[in-house]
């Protein structure tokens, strides 16, 4: 039975490498690079694309003495194809299996912002106590498939529901205002009224200062101005740099508090729960893994230096005050996403 005159012919796709050469061609306007990025001949890229010409029935490109240049047809076929091979260099990249080590190693997801400003600056103290094992970071807000991803154990930030993983708590989390100690002399704040005509910094919740205020029973002064920095850990840098007074997380901070790098700017003002934590996570058969479960038993040991304290701004890194005394009530950030 014939086709229908609704029916499209099915065309048969060029060849791969006559594509993958011009592909290389097009994107450096070049044969002579491609060649050199595919570790072929020039003669081979020029044979290639002009064998995709004769293919598709058309030219690709305009050539000169000196140069090349595509065709309003060959920036098309460029176009398509540069999303393409991009997205198959990219699957190439995530999906291939890494080399085999020799040696036991551990896994760990975690967001960016702890990882950066809590986990590596205490990592070398994992790594000198254990050389035999190799550790791998990958930092990301999103929650891996531990079926699906080479990933061992994880750190989230959140309200702890992980179903089907074990799970434990490495500390909540709080909020404390935080500034430089030469942004704090230089602009005299010494109550949240002298917060008026300031730069407050916050992270990626547009309502965090407004919730701060109400939560210490006052109404924001005039004259605020409010900067977003959507990274927690760029809220941090943007604190130490004297950009203004930022609204920050307890855990993102301590360092720079012991330190004296960062000061808190009301001590009569306890830190705020922010209805989050840190938690460990992972499926149960790996923490049968000697690597893992060596790591786990280490984080949580560290974990107990994010116990929150009310920390003084003598710049010593002492604590003035002690844990703070916080009245039960609705946490601050309560309903953000995990």
């Amino acid at each position: 039975m014939s086709n229908s005159s609704s029916e499209r012919p099915v065309r048969t796709l060029p060849s791969l490498n006559a594509l993958c050469a011009f592909e290389a061609a097009a994107r450096h306007l070049s044969f002579t690079t491609a060649a050199a990025e595919l570790h072929v001949t020039q003669t081979a890229i020029s044979h290639q694309v002009r064998t995709l010409e004769a293919d598709l029935g058309i030219a690709l490109f305009r050539r000169s003495p000196r140069r090349v240049a595509l065709t309003t047809a060959g920036q098309a076929w460029a176009d398509e194809l540069r999303v393409i091979f991009q997205r198959l260099r990219e699957a190439n990249d995530r999906l291939r299996a890494p080399l085999p080590s020799l040696r036991p190693s551990v896994s760990i997801s975690i967001i960016p912002s702890f990882g950066s400003r809590w986990l590596v600056p205490r990592l070398g103290r994992f790594l000198e106590a254990h050389p035999e094992f190799d550790v791998r970071i990958s930092a990301s807000e999103r929650l891996v498939d531990f079926a699906l991803e080479p990933i061992d154990i994880g750190i989230r930030y959140g309200e702890g529901r992980y179903p089907s993983l074990v799970s434990a708590k490495l500390a909540d989390d709080f909020l404390v205002v935080v500034a430089s100690p030469t942004w704090l002399a230089r602009h005299k704040v010494r109550r949240p009224s002298d917060l008026a005509n300031k730069v407050l910094l916050h992270d990626d919740h547009p309502n965090a200062w407004t919730l701060w205020f109400a939560e210490i029973g006052q109404g924001p002064p005039p004259g605020l101005r409010f900067n977003q920095l959507t990274d927690s850990a760029m809220l941090v840098e943007a604190t130490l740099r004297g950009q203004g007074i930022g609204l920050a997380r307890w855990s993102l901070v301590i360092d720079e508090l012991a330190s004296g790098r960062l000061a808190t700017a009301f001590d009569d003002i306890a830190p705020l729960p922010s209805g989050r934590a840190y938690y460990l996570v992972a499926p149960r058969e790996n923490l049968r893994q000697e690597a893992v479960s060596t790591f786990r038993d280490w984080v949580l040991m560290e974990a107990e230096g994010l116990r929150p304290r009310t920390p003084g701004r003598d710049g010593s890194g002492g604590f003035l005050h002690g844990p703070p005394t916080i009245a039960p009530h609705k946490p601050v950030f309560a309903s953000d996403r995990e």
